[in-house]
């Protein structure tokens, strides 16, 4: 399952900056990792630069792997 929300009247400051920028936390039951959870990143950064003009470097990811 996918659930994603997004939330653009929230201001954000990010590096010091209010351009744009997301947060977001992905929540995995099993299956995280350092390997996996670089290729996500590189995946979201690609998402978030085609879909919302949000730089790759402007963004973090909370990571959780639960049982």
């Amino acid at each position: 399952y996918v659930m994603i929300l997004l939330n653009g009247s929230v201001p954000i400051a990010f590096a010091g900056t209010e351009a744009p920028a997301a947060y977001g936390e992905l929540i995995s039951i099993g299956g995280l990792g350092q390997s996996v959870n670089g290729k996500l990143s590189s995946t979201v950064a690609e998402i978030l630069q085609t879909k919302l003009s949000i730089d790759g470097s402007r963004f973090y990811i909370k990571f959780y792997d639960v049982e």
